[in-house]
């Protein structure tokens, strides 16, 4: 089957262009000694996640409980991190079952975080790895200060059924580097370990080697790409492999029309681009402005374009932010060359637990 004979809207990938994105990052992180921990909260499927254990990853960063159990019964059980506070003892019950077979290490935030995973592990007899959670940015989880980082650290150190293993941050782009080295310094000065020191966000992943105090590093949409990442030129539109086709449905009037791409597709996600809301991007129509959607309907302004789309045609959409995107999917059509080479099912959609 091609790819013009796929019903719409589908959500596909494009393989030259994820084996290109897959490459040229591995090939960044390993010149530069960092290991590249990919973040499967984008793609979520076992297919692309093995692509990138192939090329080099050092292991998998999955964001929920659920990710990590979908990976690890996918086979890649080696080496997990989750970087959020896992409490609640369903949960812990399950994080448990899955220590008792695979490796895995959680991000921790809190000493009630911290108390919880140890009262698990020892009572079942399994270790998990902590990593202290520290905010960089001032916008996200984990403590806010060296000694905060300090005090969680020595109580993970000295806890049953836990092994401290370092410290992580997102996002950690360059400068930032004076706070993690205040981090670093206050951990040595405790004499705690920090063999992993764990960075992240794709925006600013191949900047990584200005913080050379990285040992390893999360990014999660740099296979696929997006509109964000196309109008910030970290992909150009050929990089930029996932895509929904879609069909115009409706023209009302000679500037606007509709596409059957609408939130139930593309994901209610919205960025600011070129002075306005954008829901992602159309390829054959650079000029034409999807700025808002309704359930079933994009909605797209081409009062900007030369051309203008007919009722009938098929455009190729570029999502803003293809995570959500790809959770509104059940399968994902891999496509090379314009043929269809496979459909892989989208294994950890819908995982928020």
């Amino acid at each position: 089957m091609r790819l013009d004979e796929l019903d719409t809207p589908t959500l596909f990938v494009d393989l030259d262009a994820l084996e290109g994105n897959l490459d040229r990052f591995q090939s960044y992180f390993t010149s530069h000694g960092i290991g590249l921990r990919p973040h499967i909260k984008t793609h979520k499927t076992l297919a692309i996640a093995h692509m990138q254990m192939a090329r080099g990853a050092i292991g998998l960063t999955c964001q929920k409980l659920g990710e990590a159990e979908v990976m690890a019964a996918g086979g890649l059980f080696q080496d997990i991190l989750i970087p959020y506070n896992v409490m609640g003892s369903q949960k812990l019950d399950r994080l448990t079952a899955l220590a008792s077979w695979a490796k895995l290490t959680l991000g921790v935030d809190s000493a009630y975080t911290l108390r919880g995973l140890s009262e698990a592990c020892s009572r079942d007899g399994v270790t998990v790895g902590v990593l202290i959670d520290v905010d960089f940015s001032g916008a996200r989880t984990g403590v806010t200060s060296a000694s905060e980082a300090v005090e969680l650290g020595v109580l993970a150190h000295r806890l049953p059924g836990l092994e401290l293993r370092g410290i992580m941050g997102f996002p950690t782009p360059p400068e930032i580097r004076p706070q993690l080295q205040a981090v670093l310094a206050a951990f040595d000065a405790a004499g705690l370990p920090h063999p992993t020191v764990s960075g992240g966000s794709t925006k600013s992943a191949l900047s990584a080697h200005f913080l050379p105090e990285l040992t390893e590093y999360r990014a999660g949409e740099y296979p696929v790409g997006g509109a964000g990442h196309l109008y910030e030129g970290r992909h150009t539109v050929e990089q930029c492999a996932l895509r929904v086709i879609s069909t115009v449905v409706s023209r009302p009037t000679p500037d606007r029309m509709y596409l059957d791409a609408g939130s139930k597709t593309l994901s209610a996600s919205l960025a600011t681009f070129r002075g306005g809301p954008c829901a992602g991007h159309i390829v054959e129509y650079p000029e034409a402005r999807i700025h808002g959607f309704s359930e079933e309907h994009g909605h797209v302004d081409i009062s900007a374009c030369d051309r203008k789309p007919e009722i009938g045609e098929r455009v190729q959409v570029l999502p803003v932010h293809p995570c959500p995107c790809v959770n509104e999917h059940d399968e994902l059509v891999a496509v090379r060359k314009g043929r269809v080479q496979a459909v892989w099912p989208i294994h950890a959609r819908g995982k928020i637990r």
